[in-house]
């Protein structure tokens, strides 16, 4: 029997005061609110959050969310009751309150092999040896001298075309592919199932970003031979990878940082398709509202310690 693949499901948190932290959960369900149970947890000053809020759980190979909250939650701006989430989705708890970013990661696991047991091979037949016969020697032809080889020169080798990039970033054709992409940008996050994908100011783009410093139609990201690609569709030499300019074209290796414009914007390509915006980061002070009288009363016990969100890398967002 097949093995139910790993799957470990991230929350990216763009918005509240968790924002910037990536929480990764491989055992459910996960549970989220203000109680110091709960696997993604809120300040208990931060009412607008319900103690028990909503939890994530598992169903064979998809994931639900469940509300068990006052003030609701939301999921692509609808509020819901329970729904299946997909890559891409923005969950929103309580309205206006913390967002985040619902995404997958999945680890094929092996399947174990059946041996089937072989059928007994039946013996052969034991055949009689055929008595020798007398044959007369046969004089072997004469031998003749082999020829020589003829040397030929070897080809020459035609340099390489200085248009082209050699080593593992040499250019690959752009053509249209089934490959998942999910860009975030400030609080906008697109996903897309078809590259390549257009980044530009221009409105025709399928992902347009309002910036003086980038050209209408300013990089391509496609997809070929399991490898993210960066193509500067500039002819200025402004699109760069890690501080190197890309030429025109290069591969995106997880943790890379893609650079726009050496005034940004710029973004960490994360693996899987996966493009974050990098920001300094900036704590939001809290907005304390009044307690919610229909809550349950629970005695502030210490809480738990539980582990610490990892956060990407610093100064994620702004």
């Amino acid at each position: 029997m097949p093995q139910m693949p790993n799957i470990t499901i991230q929350l990216v948190h763009i918005q509240g005061p968790l924002k910037g932290q990536i929480q990764d959960f491989s055992q459910f369900p996960v549970q989220i609110g203000r109680h110091s149970s709960c696997g993604v947890r809120f300040d208990k000053d931060l009412t607008t959050i319900s103690r028990q809020h909503a939890r994530i759980e598992r169903q064979g190979n998809r994931f639900r969310i469940i509300d068990a909250s006052t003030n609701g939650t939301y999921v692509n701006g609808k509020r819901i009751a329970d729904v299946y989430l997909r890559d891409g989705d923005v969950i929103t708890f309580s309205e206006n309150g913390p967002k985040a970013s619902f995404l997958t990661k999945i680890e094929a696991g092996a399947v174990p092999e059946q041996s089937m047991p072989s059928a007994p091979t039946p013996p052969a037949p034991q055949v009689a040896p055929a008595p020798p016969q007398m044959e007369a020697p046969i004089p072997p032809p004469p031998q003749k001298p082999a020829p020589r080889p003829v040397p030929t020169p070897a080809a020459p080798v035609p340099p390489p075309d200085a248009g082209h990039t050699v080593g593992p970033d040499a250019l690959s054709p752009v053509v249209s592919t089934n490959a998942p992409l999910v860009i975030q940008y400030g609080p906008t996050l697109q996903s897309y199932n078809l590259l390549p994908v257009t980044i530009g100011t221009d409105p025709a783009c399928e992902f347009v970003i309002s910036n003086d410093a980038l050209a209408g139609r300013h990089v391509q990201i496609f997809y070929n031979a399991d490898d993210y690609y960066a193509k500067d569709l500039t002819g200025r030499n402004m699109v760069s990878i890690n501080g190197r300019p890309v030429g025109t074209q290069a591969v995106l290796a997880q943790g890379a940082e893609l650079s726009l414009s050496t005034t940004g914007p710029t973004f960490r390509f994360l693996g899987g398709g996966r493009l974050a915006e990098v920001q300094n980061a900036s704590a939001e002070p809290l907005e304390k509202t009044d307690l919610d009288p229909n809550a349950p009363a629970l005695d502030d016990t210490p809480a738990v310690p539980q582990k610490k969100s990892k956060s990407l890398f610093k100064n994620f967002f702004k």
